[in-house]
């Protein structure tokens, strides 16, 4: 009997192991399924729908979007982008912004108190034509929310001294063919701002449109890119439908973006 009770023991203790084990599969697989159907956000892209993130990651200075032209413009595809100093959201790596794989993903709570805070008040008009864009998220500069967006935003943010390349930046960043990485060495010295064409300590380089000319920027340069950027993609995300969140936490997130682009137009890191 004491046998045969210690076999059943046995028995009992290797079903219990199988049992626990079976548990924790299962329980990754959860975990797996919850990153499937999570809110992808520029600052924490889902990787499932985003693959080619995965290759963006094993490059230590150059951080990017990634995506395609499937609808309107894309500004994904392609886009690379290294870490910054300012205080810009999406796609930062150790100091916003930088690459937009290690963010976390913004809190909801966090967003909403936006709205609640006494220095505040939701201008209706601004307000409506944000959902009105949401309804049929796209990227026709013609909608009034796009149209506002790009004249007291996007525009003032990307004009600077050079008309002709800030004018090729533009249409890079919208069509996913900008490069932006660090420069190498402890101590640069100030050298010509090709956007600014003033001297200045340019710690970061672009190319554009696919050419391999390198064009040295200044960190205000490369801010004041790297902000548009972020909103771009953000607006990107909502027509993908990959941001699940109420329009109160979005639109919340919209005016975030947008004071960021204005910070970095003044300069503020």
């Amino acid at each position: 009997m004491v046998r045969e009770a210690k076999v059943k023991r046995d028995g009992a203790e290797k079903s219990l192991a199988e049992a626990n084990m079976k548990i924790e599969v299962l329980q990754a697989e959860v975990q797996a399924l919850k990153a499937l159907v999570i809110t992808s956000t520029p600052s924490m892209p889902n990787r499932h729908l985003h693959p080619q993130l995965k290759a963006t990651e094993q490059r230590p200075r150059e951080t990017g979007f990634g995506g395609d032209k499937s609808n309107g413009m894309s500004f994904l595809r392609g886009h690379k982008r290294s870490p910054s100093h300012n205080n810009l959201k999406y796609g930062r790596e150790t100091t916003p912004p930088g690459s937009p794989v290690k963010e976390l993903p913004p809190n909801p709570q966090q967003t909403a108190e936006l709205f609640l805070r006494d220095e505040y008040e939701v201008d209706p008009l601004y307000h409506q034509e944000f959902v009105s864009w949401r309804e049929n998220p796209n990227f026709d500069k013609t909608h009034k929310f796009l149209d506002r967006v790009y004249r007291e935003d996007i525009l003032p943010c990307l004009n600077f001294s050079n008309v002709a390349l800030s004018a090729d930046v533009q249409r890079s960043i919208e069509d996913n063919s900008i490069v932006i990485e660090t420069v190498s060495g402890k101590n640069p010295f100030p050298k010509r701002c090709s956007l600014l064409e003033t001297p200045r300590v340019c710690k970061y380089r672009m190319k554009i449109g696919g050419s391999d000319q390198w064009h040295y920027i200044s960190q205000l340069c490369r801010n004041r890119i790297a902000s548009t950027c972020d909103f771009l993609s953000y607006l990107r995300y909502i027509q993908q439908g990959l941001v699940k969140n109420g329009v109160h936490e979005v639109y919340g997130e919209i005016l975030r973006l947008r004071k960021n682009m204005a910070l970095a137009k003044l300069g503020f890191n």
